[in-house]
Order: structure tokens, then C-alpha cells, then sequence
């Protein structure tokens, strides 16, 4: 799957890492995985990676159906959630604030999004500076001890 969901509780986020060809349906489908996943917690941040997309197929008016066809799911969400992205290239930036613009008036999800890896993650509130770094943090916290 090209959005692959995991969810952190020691760090209280949601991790959504993108890679090549995403679209609308995609979208949906990994956001229902998260709020369906056992350990969902509407209070965590929501960290996005959108730095290995490739291509993305949405229009507006299927951003615009994709976040009606959610509200079910975003109604979970009864307080403000953070949702952060990195989003280092333009097409990837530019979907996120589509994203913002059309999901904010009707959720409490409230979206920043930036350029700057470690910055995106310092606002996450983790102290890595790269989602590489992460990634291999996450992986060393779910080894046994």
C-alpha cells in the first residue's frame, strides 16, 4: 500500500508515510485505518512524510468528496488534533493545502505543513531531525527487552 499507518502511544502520533503514486481513495482508506486502529487516540498528532510521493491523482472536487465521505471518521476526532506534514516538494505541498483548506471548516483537525524535515518533526514534538532518524527510533522502541 502506498500510505502505510502506524500508531505510537509513547509518542503520542499517528505516522503516515507516503511513497509513489497516491490518490483520494488511498487517502481515505489509510485514514480509516487510523482511526479505526486499536491504539487511535484523538489526541495524538498525526505526522505526515509525504517526501517519497511520486505522483498524486486528485482533483479538488475529489478532495472536496473524499473529506465528505469522511466525515464519519473526523467526527472522532471531538477536540483540536494536529495533523503535521512534510511536504518538500510542490505537488505534495500543494494537495496538503487543499487538504487544510477543505477539511479545517468541517473537522477539528488543523493542519501545518512545511518544507523542512526537522522542522516538521521538532513541531511533532520529536527530537530526531530526520524521519530517517525516526523510523529507526520507532524500530529500536518496539524490540523487546
Amino acid at each position: 500500500m502506498p500510505i502505510d499507518v502506524s500508531v505510537h502511544p509513547d509518542r503520542s502520533i499517528g505516522l503516515f508515510r507516503m511513497h509513489g503514486m497516491i490518490d483520494v481513495a488511498q487517502g481515505m482508506s489509510s485514514f480509516r485505518t487510523y482511526v479505526q486502529h486499536p491504539q487511535f487516540d484523538p489526541a495524538f498528532t498525526m505526522l505526515s512524510d509525504t517526501s517519497n510521493i511520486t505522483e498524486v491523482q486528485a482533483t479538488f472536487l475529489g478532495i472536496v468528496g473524499g473529506v465528505q465521505r469522511s466525515l464519519f471518521l473526523l467526527n472522532e476526532f471531538r477536540q483540536e488534533t494536529r495533523s503535521i506534514v512534510y511536504a518538500p516538494h510542490d505537488v505534495a505541498f500543494g494537495m496538503a493545502r487543499i487538504l487544510q483548506q477543505v477539511a479545517e471548516p468541517v473537522s477539528r483537525l488543523r493542519f501545518e505543513i512545511f518544507t523542512d524535515e526537522a522542522q516538521t518533526l521538532a513541531k511533532a514534538g520529536q527530537t530526531e531531525t530526520s524521519f530517517a532518524a525516526l523510523i529507526a527510533a520507532l524500530a529500536a522502541d518496539a524490540r523487546p527487552r
